[in-house]
């Protein structure tokens, strides 16, 4: 069993969710991690994974740090946008991240998540952040009928 911590900062060496001993200290591993992304099943190897195990039982721990780097692993992978990425764009542009979910047609907390590394975007969404950051015509075309359409509907 695989145990899950959020905490950060707390001093080793952490008590074993398990075997209950005060024995959890980082080591550096090499892991394979099975991911489903966008309906398709992906196994993506980390060489060097830093995660907390306890040296009693064996017991990993994935903490917040762990978790960012499994995350940066799938991105980097599967050639997805770093939540950096995604925050340079939009800032870029002068938006804030809740007119950015307005134009690509999600919520606030969608972006939010995306640009705190918390969500990763599905492959179709990638393509389109990609596509309205780099391509003026695009955002404009997209203004035009949004318009177009409030003006027929209202």
């Amino acid at each position: 069993m695989l145990a899950v911590s959020k905490t950060k900062s707390r001093p080793f060496p952490w008590k074993c969710f398990r075997c209950r001993q005060s024995a959890v200290v980082p080591v550096t591993i090499s892991y394979t991690v099975e991911v489903n992304h966008d309906g398709v099943v992906h196994l993506i190897e980390i060489p060097a994974l830093e995660v907390p195990r306890c040296q009693a039982c064996g017991e990993l721990v994935f903490d917040n740090i762990a978790d960012e780097q499994i995350s940066a692993a799938v991105r980097c992978r599967l050639h997805l946008l770093k939540p950096t990425d995604i925050n340079t764009g939009r800032e870029r542009l002068n938006l804030t991240p809740s007119e950015l979910a307005e134009k690509l047609g999600v919520t606030a907390k969608t972006i939010a998540d995306w640009e705190e590394g918390l969500a990763i975007q599905p492959r179709a969404m990638d393509n389109f952040l990609r596509v309205y950051f780099a391509v003026p015509e695009v955002r404009e075309f997209l203004a035009r009928e949004r318009c177009e359409v409030e003006v027929l509907v209202g």
